[in-house]
């Protein structure tokens, strides 16, 4: 479905991502693992196609993810760090902006119930600045539930949010875990990785250090992050 070949990024000439190859199946959950400045990110948002490649490829279903060809990144979805949304718009109005930009008609008892659903009833009609990290990140699963897609990009998605919403986010995504869909997303935790997705990716050194199954592999997993966390 996903095919990385031998791609490349660098920063004012210092290597980011050296030669990153790797292809995911309908299905997969996979998790990213990897120090800081590893390059995790800036693999999202090039395989999302936010960011351009030095060198290599990607495609989805065999189509090329370039920012000239917006077919194939329509059943992408990507969501970072920053929430990408309107500040001076409400949650109602962000959400209801994110369907019409992708060609859908927004409903506003859809948008409603899914609001809900992340546990966000409070100030959904005012400007989404005066909402907390935590807020904002549930306003980002309230996306993942509205917006088609067949590959999740996810960064961090329990960045800023306490216990209750950590829960709310582990149940989003084993709702959203299908033979259909694939999730890729990063994260730090090596043990939930192990728990909750079925492959892990840990970047070293601008390559795929590790690539494995973790049904079969979670103790060789272990010994390899913890030393390379030292």
């Amino acid at each position: 479905m996903l095919s990385v070949k031998y791609i490349q990024k660098a920063y004012f000439h210092r290597p980011i991502l050296k030669s990153i190859s790797f292809e995911i199946q309908l299905g997969e959950v996979v998790g990213i693992l990897g120090k800081n400045g590893a390059g995790k990110t800036t693999l999202l948002r090039m395989i999302s196609g936010i960011s351009s490649l030095d060198k290599g490829s990607i495609s989805f279903f065999d189509n090329p993810v370039e920012s000239g060809n917006i077919h194939p990144r329509k059943s992408l979805f990507y969501i970072g760090h920053a929430p990408g949304l309107y500040p001076n718009l409400s949650a109602v109005e962000n959400l209801r902006l994110a369907q019409s930009l992708r060609n859908a008609q927004p409903k506003e008892d859809d948008i409603l119930n899914i609001l809900k659903s992340v546990q966000l009833t409070k100030q959904i009609h005012e400007p989404i600045k005066v909402f907390s990290q935590g807020m904002l990140q549930r306003l980002k699963l309230a996306l993942c539930e509205l917006i088609p897609w067949d590959i999740l990009l996810i960064d961090e998605p329990f960045a800023g949010l306490d216990t209750q919403g950590i829960s709310l986010t582990e149940e989003k995504i084993q709702k959203w875990t299908s033979p259909e869909k694939s999730i890729l997303m990063v994260v730090h935790d090596m043990d939930w990785a192990i728990s909750h997705c079925n492959r892990i990716m840990v970047i070293n050194d601008g390559k795929i250090g590790l690539d494995e199954p973790t049904k079969t592999k979670s103790s060789q997993i272990q010994e390899y992050y913890k030393g390379l966390m030292g």
